[in-house]
């Protein structure tokens, strides 16, 4: 009975996930042709804006020359009242002056490489590109002063569409997956860690990660199916915690990751029920050690799903990969490298854990018209005997960094969190 209806519910998730994929193929072309519109607005726009800006700039000149003459007129009359009333005014530079002028280009020097370094914008959801718009609120800020009334039009009708309709179809959906992970995991739970349980368990869990994917909606497009990891260590860049959702639904991984609270810490519970994960905490030199073991004792095992890391040990706005730890590369010298990147221009992926809460978070991927998202399945590496953990981690950053073509920088993600050490500076 409960294997007919397991079948059963699997056959209805195939059907109901080739069907969304076929209005998601028709759904995206009409938001090509909806984002084109507006692109060619923002031109149009952008060409009539200049002209009306060069009169506000002479206008701006006009003033400006008229109120220096008025602040010179006044000068002059004062300076004629000073000298009548016998007081002068000498105006004696000391020594500190003098140096500040001497030094005032190395001054502003460093601070354009504060203000224009290559790690604080990692930590922040990049800007849209020039020129373009993808009608959500919170890029309304980058074309607010180049909107005209069809813009102004398409972007309400837009909001009224996707809190109306979108917004509550797909919290009903998410929270009905994550009932249905939460009960499933708990049955799966109970049965006896035989090989068909590990098999069910699998099959079970990758249909409800693609039935999620359906609701939030996440659009996968995965290359190179052939080196897909069966074992080992997969290594692969962080976003979001989509990454495990898209990853899970090909792949049934071991998953390692700081221990959450809240909704997060509601799903690693669940999961753990059913299958070998590992959460810890990042503070906690002791568990990191004591992860190190089981991760190498798991890693050596057969017949053991392969473990996903992530070594960046943060989110970064997918427009780079940041330094891999080497803790994730020493434990094997084989790992299978994975790259992803999203596409942001129906929505972005980005979690800024230190300003987004997780259900804030949820509603914005929700809200989002699709995220779109690219899986690059890389050949397994093999570390060189020259090789120390730290070359063998650098090489496959940015061998990541390359198929993804994300840039690849050295500095840690964990700078968001803490100030640099002393002598890093």
């Amino acid at each position: 009975m409960w294997f007919q209806l397991i079948l059963l519910f699997l056959l209805g998730v195939a059907l109901c996930c080739g069907s969304v994929g076929c209005m998601n193929n028709r759904y995206l072309s009409l938001l090509e042709r909806l984002f084109a519109y507006s692109s060619s607005q923002l031109r149009k726009e952008r060409r009539i804006k200049p002209c009306d800006e060069q009169l506000r700039q002479r206008h701006r000149r006009l003033r400006q020359l008229l109120s220096k003459k008025q602040q010179e007129h006044q000068q002059q009359q004062q300076q004629l009242h000073k000298l009548s009333a016998g007081q002068t005014e000498v105006v004696v530079k000391d020594a500190l002056n003098a140096r500040m002028e001497q030094c005032c280009n190395l001054i502003a020097e460093g601070l354009r490489l504060v203000l224009e370094d290559d790690v604080t914008p990692r930590f922040a959801a990049a800007a849209p590109p020039a020129g373009e718009w993808n009608l959500l609120t919170r890029n309304l800020r980058h074309q607010k002063r180049h909107l005209n009334w069809r813009l102004f039009l398409i972007w309400l009708l837009a909001l009224l569409l996707r809190y109306s309709l979108l917004v509550p179809l797909r919290t009903l959906g998410c929270s009905g997956c994550l009932l249905l992970v939460t009960l499933v995991t708990g049955v799966l739970g109970q049965l006896p860690d035989w090989r068909f349980k590990r098999r069910l368990v699998q099959i079970v869990l990758r249909s409800c990660f693609r039935l999620a994917t359906c609701f939030i909606p996440v659009v996968r497009r995965i290359h190179n199916l052939e080196h897909r990891p069966r074992m080992g260590i997969c290594v692969c860049n962080h976003t979001s915690p989509l990454d495990v959702l898209l990853l899970m639904c090909d792949v049934h991984y071991s998953l390692t990751g700081q221990r959450h609270d809240g909704i997060l810490g509601v799903i690693q519970r669940a999961l753990q029920r059913a299958s070998p994960h590992l959460w810890f905490e990042r503070q906690a030199h002791g568990e990191r050690e004591a992860l190190g073991l089981v991760l190498r004792l798991h890693a050596a095992g057969r017949g053991k799903p392969p473990i996903l890391l992530f070594p960046e040990g943060t989110c970064i706005n997918n427009t780079a990969v940041m330094q891999f730890k080497k803790g994730s590369f020493a434990i094997c010298n084989v790992v299978y490298p994975v790259a992803v990147r999203y596409d942001r221009r129906y929505g972005d992926a980005f979690w800024d854990s230190t300003r987004c809460s997780m259900l804030r978070y949820i509603l914005m991927v929700i809200s989002s018209w699709s995220i779109i998202c690219d899986v690059w399945y890389m050949p397994a590496l093999k570390r060189r005997s020259t090789e120390t953990a730290i070359e063998f981690s650098n090489r496959v950053k940015a061998a990541i960094a390359a198929q993804a073509g994300l840039e690849d920088l050295p500095w840690d993600g964990n700078l968001k969190r803490w100030n640099p050490v002393r002598d890093w500076q």
